[in-house]
């Protein structure tokens, strides 16, 4: 049943993926469509923080419309009748999104690093504009690094998210991903401890956005970064030395360690909600104080 060695395992993770993915997709469409609503009607200027938050929101959306389509070819142990381009068009969002989402995380961290601890500096590393082009040449280079997985062969046509063993066997691809994600690591670390530490030492609202509002901001987007991926990326290279010969023994509880911590990094969905409120929240309140300042100088 689907090349694996023990039904109960594999039982277990197909339990735990519709467990998971089915309140993950609900919840998450809801939040993500709600916060783009709130985004395109109530924000009238957008900052760099808004800019950021929209291209995570669509990067979510893409993701949660992979999900039924990976339910779907997980429970029917990768059968598909869905035709291949479509079946990689699918897998490309699934891992494009899922890389687009830490990229974001780091791009966030890097952009809040930035205006609290280098806020002179701050003036000419961002802007809308910078964050725009940001966001573009991140998502350009992750969608060409998809490029291969539609013009490999299709010995596998009526097959979907299965059968990746190039994918394990070469290596390039899960050690890339694996550089990927530490790098974005130690930067998210990295930026939230400077800047918690400078917060510390701040004692009145700086710029407009309160102490308290910011720590939130940088706690949730660390926590949600570790909790989401770091069990997904531990599973993959355990499970890539185990493909390798290094844990032949424990190669099929990695591999329900890998399907498992992969449906736990899609929850991401649905955390980047507390980001996406205290954004909104920051933003709107940055609106009203600019337009009370423009009433009373304007009265004066």
């Amino acid at each position: 049943m689907c090349n694996w060695n023990n039904t109960t395992d594999f039982q277990f993770v197909k339990t735990f993926q519709y467990v998971v993915h089915i309140p993950t997709f609900i919840l998450g469409l809801i939040i993500n469509l709600v916060a783009l609503w709130i985004l395109c009607i109530r924000i009238k200027k957008w900052m760099e923080s808004t800019i950021y938050m929209t291209n995570l929101i669509m990067s979510d959306i893409f993701l949660l419309f992979s999900l039924p389509f990976k339910i779907h070819a997980d429970n029917e142990c990768g059968k598909w009748d869905l035709g291949p381009i479509f079946c990689k068009f699918v897998e490309s969002l699934y891992f494009v999104n899922t890389y687009g989402t830490i990229l974001l995380i780091m791009l966030i961290s890097l952009d809040r690093y930035i205006a609290i601890k280098h806020p002179f500096l701050a003036r000419t590393f961002r802007s809308p504009k910078k964050a725009i082009i940001a966001c573009t040449v991140m998502w350009v280079c992750i969608w060409a690094a998809s490029i291969p997985n539609y013009i490999q062969d299709d010995q596998f046509a009526n097959r979907c998210f299965i059968h990746f063993e190039t994918f394990w066997d070469k290596g390039t691809i899960p050690l890339t991903m694996e550089t990927i994600f530490v790098i974005s690591a130690i930067t998210v670390i990295f930026c939230s401890v400077q800047m918690v530490r400078t917060l510390r030492r701040v004692e009145e609202e700086s710029d407009g956005i309160s102490m308290r509002t910011s720590m939130n901001i940088i706690s949730s987007n660390l926590v949600t970064f570790l909790l989401c991926f770091t069990p997904y990326h531990v599973a993959m290279l355990l499970y890539l030395l185990a493909k390798w010969g290094c844990l032949t023994e424990y190669k099929t509880p990695l591999r329900a360690f890998l399907q498992i911590s992969q449906c736990l990094a899609t929850i991401n969905c649905c955390l980047d909600g507390m980001y996406y409120y205290l954004i909104i929240k920051n933003s709107r309140k940055s609106q009203v104080n600019s337009a009370e300042e423009t009433i009373s100088t304007r009265s004066s």
